[in-house]
């Protein structure tokens, strides 16, 4: 064999035995023999086209294995505060298995002015939920939640169940039809796994609550607006009466909204028709545990429909954050005077040990303090420190539903994202309720809550 048909061979067989890596510098050997004349054009560029040919076999032998592995795992499973989250790897499909668990205990004690109400120590499951959510192709998306402790929104259990649609051209649109809760007042659009305290404000009497219906959304960085119709309540069971119906909106404006500083302003209103049905208003002193509610209209069988208007305002600035709402409901009645309702509550937190509170933009809302460090590796976790001040007012001519004024102290503690233990010193200031046992009332609450949210 001569010398040129030698060294060719030697390079063919070095090109089809090297990895892809070494395709270059085999590239670059044969371009200098053919320069020096080793080997001749024809056998150069035959040897490139076996080496072009090989590296195209492998690369298709590659794909072929990345494919399989594709099929045999096309999900991603994760565990997130121990939740389930499972997704396709195109982003196409997801569902997250999660929920909540809430144990309260609370102590009363009558003030030196107090009337004698009946106010009960004890515990209570405040609310045991499970919920199914996720995505389906991609645009599509849902929630299942049911509560197991039944002292929720609705006794039937269901809480959530709805389905969404975001594949709009516009920016931030999306439609939701289903059971879900009306857009009206901030803090009920947080959820009770992040308020500040154990019990939303007192005005929570004026709470639109959940319906079914159907609602439309933009969510934007700096503003959003919701605007839904709605009929009853899941547990609603029918009857002889119509049902009622209603409709929510709510706009929102942030100016500032950036990660530690935050600017929030908020409209809304609720409209409902009873078409007949009963109204009722009425709240507990920000606990749940004692089922005795201070301020109470009694049920209101006159009542065609009411309105009510809310204002909203919501401010962070590092680790202090504060918020503050105003809410004022009108009665249309039908034998008699119109009557109005109204209250207000401002609130403020601090937290010491230097988290921010973290808003979303999607649905214009506080979400879950995540600690900077975690106790079991080496944390302390999260400490917030905060105090709020309400007041509601339902006295208005005959109707004798008391007015309140409270005043409250939380302490939590984060000590790893998902858990949260609450101190809640509550004071009622004023209680006015003539001819009640409830007038006059200054009673001092204390109420600790566990909670594992995952």
């Amino acid at each position: 064999m001569g010398l040129n048909k030698l060294v060719l061979a030697s390079a063919v067989c070095a090109a089809l035995s090297t990895p892809l890596q070494a395709g270059s510098e085999l590239a670059t050997l044969l371009m200098v023999l053919h320069e020096n004349g080793t080997i001749s054009s024809e056998q150069y560029q035959r040897v490139l086209a076996e080496m072009e040919a090989s590296r195209q076999q492998e690369e298709q032998l590659k794909q072929g294995i990345q494919t399989q592995l594709d099929k045999a795992s096309n999900v991603d499973v994760s565990l997130s505060k121990g939740g389930l989250a499972v997704k396709t790897r195109d982003g196409r499909f997801s569902t997250n298995i999660g929920g909540r668990m809430q144990l309260d205990v609370a102590s009363y004690g009558e003030g030196s002015h107090g009337a004698g109400s009946t106010l009960g120590d004890g515990s209570e499951v405040r609310r045991a939920r499970l919920y199914l959510k996720g995505t389906i192709y991609q645009d599509w998306f849902y929630k299942f939640e049911y509560d197991f402790a039944g002292s929720g929104d609705n006794k039937s259990g269901i809480t959530d169940i709805w389905l969404g649609y975001k594949g709009f051209d516009f920016e931030g649109l999306s439609l939701k039809v289903g059971h879900f809760r009306d857009p009206f007042m901030l803090q009920d659009q947080v959820s009770d796994n992040n308020t500040q305290f154990t019990e939303r404000a007192s005005i929570d009497a004026f709470t639109a609550g959940r319906h079914i219906g159907v609602m439309a959304s933009i969510n934007r960085q700096h503003w959003t607006t919701a605007l839904g119709v709605f009929g009853d309540k899941a547990s609603n069971k029918g009857g002889a009466a119509d049902e009622g119906w209603g409709t929510a909106g709510r706009v929102t404006w942030m100016p500032i909204n950036e990660k530690g500083a935050l600017l929030h302003l908020g409209l809304a209103a609720d409209y409902r028709s009873t078409r007949g049905n009963d109204v009722r208003f009425k709240q507990q002193p920000e606990t749940h545990v004692s089922g005795v509610n201070f301020v109470d209209t009694g049920t209101l069988t006159d009542v065609d429909s009411y309105l009510s208007l809310a204002a909203e305002l919501a401010v962070v600035q590092g680790p202090f954050s504060a918020q503050a709402e105003y809410v004022h409901s009108r009665l249309d009645r039908e034998f008699v005077n119109n009557a109005t309702f109204d209250g207000w509550y401002a609130q403020a937190g601090w937290l010491l040990t230097g988290e921010s509170r973290p808003y979303t933009f999607k649905g214009a809302k506080f979400k879950a303090i995540k600690p900077n460090s975690t106790v079991g590796k080496g944390g302390i976790g999260a400490w917030e420190l905060a105090l709020r001040y309400s007041t509601i007012d339902l006295n208005d001519g005959f109707i004798s539903g008391g007015e309140m004024d409270n005043l409250t102290l939380g302490l939590n503690w984060f000590p790893t994202p998902g858990l949260r233990v609450s101190a809640n010193y509550i004071k009622v200031l004023e209680m006015e309720r003539a001819e009640h046992s409830l007038d006059n009332e200054e009673a001092d609450i204390m109420q600790l809550r566990g909670q594992w949210a995952f």
